[in-house]
């Protein structure tokens, strides 16, 4: 019977506690440049939860993301896999103790460098040992969206709405005062990834625009790699559309001033009576992306004559279909000899 215990005693370290052993002694044994590799593999792979495995808690400290405001894209996906060109660890450590390495990634046809620090853990894990990513190949990038969208993704990750919304559901694009609503900043979210090209998705208000990525019209794609790259999304009306708004906008803000809005124009409240006269100046102004125009009209009443600055920014209703959202602007007032 004893001899029987011991041979299972004999067995089972044999076959459980030696490789168990063996193993974390092999992983003890990994080194830093392995490491490193099995990390920049699995950025340029898109295999973004193999490479937060191997972070710290504290990898992205610094990045924003722990204050709220920045969207993390190390959730996301990329549309195709990159490649990992050189690896290189410093002979040295740094003055915290760390050891720091470059990783050279091919993005693109561009190669990006990274560079990342380490530190050994008391826990071995498999592909990187003792080894721990404190300081990573993420970094902070700001993403520039203009026009309208109810929402924008990247690599499947929601930046949100482009743009806001009127009282009446009409889409008002970035940068425009419509409807009582305030001038929207441009759309500028600042967002945390690993270099590589995203998919970009865009949820459009309106069939009448066009999605255009760094300026290219119809690309479904971004680069996110740093170094000051163009990262600019726009959602604008179509060039029919923007033809209309230039070639309707004085017949419907003219219609303001009458019994009935025309089809098409959204009207403020003005507190005056009177019709609009001939004397119609020019636009006197346009916006360069087009989505705002104003106009002077001369409002004649039984009291004076009424200058009104009429402004208008190019919308979309629910339907989407284009609409011109009307505002006040400067008015003066002038007696009938002026």
């Amino acid at each position: 019977m004893k001899n029987r215990v011991r041979m299972i005693v004999v067995l089972v370290c044999v076959f459980v506690v030696l490789p168990v052993v063996g193993g974390l002694v092999y992983l003890s044994r990994i080194s830093a440049e392995a490491a490193v590799r099995h990390y920049a593999e699995a950025i340029a792979q898109g295999r973004f939860e193999d490479a937060l495995a191997v972070e710290s808690a504290d990898a992205d400290k610094g990045s924003g993301i722990e204050l709220g405001g920045v969207v993390d894209l190390r959730q996301g996906h990329l549309v195709a896999p990159n490649s990992v060109g050189s690896v290189r660890v410093y002979p040295e450590l740094d003055v915290w103790g760390r050891q720091g390495a470059s990783i050279d990634l091919s993005v693109n046809g561009r190669t990006i460098t990274r560079e990342i620090y380490l530190e050994r853990v008391g826990v071995p894990r498999p592909h990187v040992g003792m080894w721990r990513v404190v300081s990573g190949a993420a970094q902070v990038e700001t993403v520039r969206a203009y026009g309208y969208a109810s929402d924008v993704r990247i690599g499947g990750v929601s930046l949100g709405r482009v743009g806001a919304t009127g009282s009446d559901g009409v889409a008002i694009p970035a940068g425009v005062s419509a409807d009582g609503v305030v001038p929207q900043p441009i759309h500028a979210t600042t967002v945390y990834a690993y270099p590589g090209v995203y998919e970009v998705a865009v949820d459009k208000v309106s069939e009448h625009t066009d999605v255009l990525i760094n300026s290219e019209v119809g690309a479904s794609s971004i680069e996110l790699a740093g170094y000051g790259s163009d990262t600019t999304i726009s959602i604008m009306p179509d060039d029919e559309t923007r033809a209309w708004f230039v070639g309707a906008f004085e017949s419907l803000g003219r219609s303001c001033f009458g019994s009935e809005a025309a089809q098409g124009a959204l009207c403020p409240t003005f507190d005056f009576s009177g019709t609009v006269s001939d004397e119609v100046e020019e636009k006197v102004w346009w916006q360069s992306d087009g989505l705002d125009g104003s106009e002077t009209f001369w409002i004649k009443t039984d009291a004076d004559v009424v200058s009104v600055d009429l402004a208008g920014a190019l919308c979309f209703d629910e339907a989407g279909d284009a609409r011109v959202v009307f505002r006040v602007g400067e008015e003066s007032h002038h007696p009938w000899n002026w």
